[in-house]
C-alpha cells in the first residue's frame, strides 16, 4: 500500500499544477480500490446545488442523469451536509439502507448502475458554504472490506487533497471571465484590477504607464498597489476593502481625489464578482465561491479653483481669507520663514495666523494641518457652502 499512497500522491501533485488532472486521480484510485467505482462532487450546502462532479467507474449517462435531477433527491445530501471535515463516513449513516432502497433515487438510479448501493464518504475540504466530497462507491455486500481499503489508503492523502485544491485556486487566473480582461482594455483611463488586500491582479495600458511613471501609483513587494502619499494610501486601502465587501451590506464610500506631482486624479472602486470555476468542466475548482475584487479606475481631474476652494476652507473652519490662503500654502511646504517669504508678510504674522488656525482646526501642529486637508481630499469631501 505504501506505493500506492506515493503514485496517488504524484498524480494529486500533478493535479494541483493541472486541474484536469483530477479524472486521473479519480481512476487511480478506482484501481487501487477494486471493486469502487470513484466519485467527487461539489455541493453547496444552503441549496444543495450540485456543482461540479469528477468521477471514475461511472457510466457517463448514469453522470448525466444525476447531475440533470438525481442529484435534487439524492437522500444521502442531508447527511453529508452535517458530516465531520476530514471523517470517513458509510453511506448507512448518511441515510438507512432500508429507506433508501425504496426512493426513485435508487430505483431508477443506483440500481440500474449496480455494485454502488454503498459507499465511503469522504468531506476533505471546504469553502464558505461549499464543500468537497470523496465518495468511494461499492457493492454493499462488499462495504467492510471496501470501507477498510478505502480508509487505509486515503487517510495518509487528505492533506493533499486539500493542499491541491488550494494550489488550483493559487494559479487559477483569476479575472478570466467572458468580456473581462476586454472589459480593462478598452478603458480609455486607467484600470487596474486589485483584491481586497490591494494585490494588483491586472491592468491596461493606461495604467501600466501610470505605474511606471510611480509618482502617483506604485507596485511594491507582493504586487501590492499604493498610492505614493501615505494618507492618500491608507484611505485608498480602505476604499479598496470596503468595495471588495459591499456584499456585507456596506453602503459605497466616496471616491479619491489625490493630488500629486504629476497631476490631480480622481480615483473610484467599482466593486466586481468574478467567478473562479473557468476551467470547468475539469478540476474541483466550483469549491471556491464567486469572489469580489475592486476595479480601480484612476481618471485626471481638472484644475482645482483655488478662489472656490479658498471659499470653501472658510465656510468649512470659519477661517479668514488669510487663513485660508495660509493652509494652501502649507501643503506646498516649506518653514514658517520661506512660507511668509512667498506670501510677503513677516514670520510674527504667519504665526499669528497658525495659532488661529489651530484653534478653528481643532489641531496643534502645522503638520496636523496638512494632514487634516489631505484626509478631506483623499476621501473625496470637499467643502461646499452649505
Amino acid at each position: 500500500m505504501s506505493s500506492d499512497i506515493a503514485d496517488l500522491n504524484t498524480i494529486i501533485n500533478a493535479a494541483a499544477c493541472n486541474v484536469n488532472r483530477w479524472t486521473d486521480v479519480a481512476e487511480l484510485l478506482q484501481r487501487f480500490i477494486p471493486g469502487s467505482k470513484i466519485l467527487f462532487q461539489v455541493v453547496e450546502k444552503e441549496s444543495t446545488t450540485l456543482l461540479q462532479v469528477v468521477y471514475s467507474g461511472f457510466s457517463d449517462r448514469t453522470i448525466q442523469a444525476y447531475g440533470d435531477h438525481y442529484w435534487k433527491v439524492n437522500p444521502w445530501t442531508k447527511g453529508m451536509n452535517e458530516m465531520n471535515m476530514s471523517l470517513f463516513t458509510r453511506s448507512s449513516e448518511l441515510y438507512p439502507d432500508q429507506l433508501l432502497r425504496k426512493t426513485e433515487f435508487f430505483t431508477d438510479l443506483v440500481n440500474p448502475e449496480r455494485e454502488c448501493d454503498g459507499a465511503t464518504a469522504l468531506k476533505f475540504a471546504a469553502h464558505r458554504d461549499r464543500y468537497a466530497v470523496l465518495a468511494v462507491h461499492h457493492d454493499f455486500r462488499r462495504h467492510e472490506q471496501i470501507h477498510a481499503r478505502g480508509q487505509a489508503l486515503l487517510r495518509t492523502v487528505v492533506p493533499a487533497l486539500r493542499t491541491a485544491l488550494e494550489v488550483n485556486r493559487l494559479t487559477n487566473p483569476t479575472f478570466n471571465r467572458p468580456g473581462g480582461r476586454g472589459l480593462i482594455d478598452q478603458l480609455v483611463d486607467a484600470a487596474i484590477v486589485v483584491d481586497e488586500n490591494c494585490r494588483l491582479l491586472a491592468s491596461n495600458a493606461a495604467a501600466n504607464e501610470l505605474i511606471a511613471d510611480a509618482s502617483l501609483v506604485l507596485v511594491r513587494g507582493q504586487d501590492i498597489v499604493q498610492i505614493n502619499n501615505a494618507e492618500a494610501n491608507a484611505a485608498f486601502a480602505g476604499l479598496v476593502r470596503n468595495s471588495c465587501t459591499l456584499g456585507d451590506g456596506r453602503a459605497r464610500l466616496d471616491d479619491l481625489i489625490v493630488n500629486s506631482a504629476s497631476g490631480n486624479y480622481v480615483v473610484t472602486c467599482v466593486p466586481v464578482a468574478i467567478d473562479q470555476t473557468n476551467a470547468l468542466p475539469a478540476g474541483l475548482l466550483s469549491i471556491f465561491t464567486p469572489r469580489t475584487v475592486s476595479l480601480v479606475i484612476v481618471r485626471p481631474r481638472a484644475s482645482e479653483d483655488l478662489a472656490a476652494l479658498m471659499g470653501n476652507l472658510r465656510h468649512h473652519f470659519g477661517l479668514t481669507k488669510a487663513e485660508a490662503g495660509l493652509v494652501l500654502e502649507f501643503e506646498r511646504g516649506g518653514t514658517l520663514s520661506e512660507i511668509a517669504s512667498r506670501v510677503g508678510v513677516s514670520r510674527s504674522t504667519i504665526q499669528t495666523h497658525l495659532k488661529s488656525i489651530f484653534a478653528k482646526t481643532g489641531t496643534s501642529k502645522q503638520r496636523d494641518v496638512v494632514t487634516l486637508i489631505t484626509r478631506h481630499r483623499a476621501s473625496g469631501r470637499l467643502f461646499f457652502p452649505r
